[in-house]
């Protein structure tokens, strides 16, 4: 049990260089990922998420738009798509978007969190919104 500790808090560890080598494992595509974030998530704590993360970045208001809009499917990259042109919910906050939140939302489910003990996202699933 201690030695994989100690392999997953080097793979955390964002100034350690990567462990081994890569042999040909795969992702799973970007909305699985995101599908398998948001299934963790009790009903109703992704809004809580989306405003600790709005307090992590220091903003200062926090507002949610539905938008009733149903787009076009005549352009889509897939056809499957077609089911998910709208209505959405849109988040916004008031922070600035600053490099590291760039670094941060291009790396799901990997904290850039964990070091700052005044972030409150630090314990949350990985979504980075």
């Amino acid at each position: 049990a201690c030695f994989c500790y100690n392999i997953m808090q080097m793979a955390a560890d964002e100034q350690q260089e990567p462990l081994g080598y890569e042999f040909g494992q795969r992702r799973p595509p970007l909305s699985v990922l995101i599908k398998s974030i948001l299934e963790r998530y009790p009903d109703g704590q992704i809004f809580k998420e989306i405003i600790q993360n709005a307090d992590d970045a220091r903003a200062r208001s926090v507002r949610f738009y539905l938008d009733h809009r149903q787009h076009g499917t005549q352009s889509l990259v897939h056809k499957q798509l077609a089911g998910h042109q709208g209505p959405a919910l849109l988040a916004f906050n008031d922070a600035k978007f600053e490099d590291n939140d760039w670094e941060g939302i291009q790396n799901l489910q990997v904290s850039n969190k964990a070091e700052d003990p005044f972030k409150v996202g630090k314990f949350g699933l990985g979504f980075n919104s």
